[in-house]
């Protein structure tokens, strides 16, 4: 193709555009990083192999095509895998464990000042929003720092 084309870019040199916005979308998510779930650095190859791919026929519809029937490829066969593999599973790790457990009152909790509970092995100091003697069983709700907030067990009322 010896003229220039309906976008009046030479048909020759069309391919480097698909290239070259392919490479601007791989570095676009290294900028954002991995918030994206790689789906620019996906983006940005389908657009580089749709234009090395159709580089010798010189044609920019044939890029297009290409470009586009990756892209769908990847948006409905291969996205589901990515963001599988990149996610990161939410475990409770350390202090997490605690909420939700049961543990018993050392010394009186009172709204405003704290006291200490017992759960499982350990002594921690807790809070909470009512008054709370000592030997009630109580469940943990939250951790703030180093303390437990607390609120009376079913059993205790």
């Amino acid at each position: 193709m010896n003229g220039f084309a309906v976008t009046g870019f030479a048909d020759t040199w069309l391919w480097l555009i698909f290239v070259g916005a392919g490479l601007i979308l791989v570095l676009l998510e290294l900028i954002a990083g991995i918030d994206t779930g790689l789906d620019l650095v996906f983006t940005g190859s389908a657009f580089i192999l749709g234009g090395l791919i159709t580089w010798p026929f010189h044609l920019w519809v044939l890029s297009l095509v290409v470009t586009i029937v990756i892209c769908i490829a990847y948006l409905f066969i291969g996205r589901r895998y990515v963001h599988r593999w990149t996610s990161v599973q939410a475990e409770k790790t350390n202090i997490d464990t605690i909420i939700g457990r049961k543990g018993i009152v050392l010394e009186n909790i009172a709204p405003g000042a704290d006291g200490r509970i017992k759960v499982g092995n350990e002594n921690w100091k807790a809070s909470g929003d009512d008054d709370i003697p000592a030997g009630t069983e109580v469940i943990v709700r939250s951790v703030s720092g180093a303390t437990l907030l607390v609120e009376k067990s079913e059993r205790s009322n």
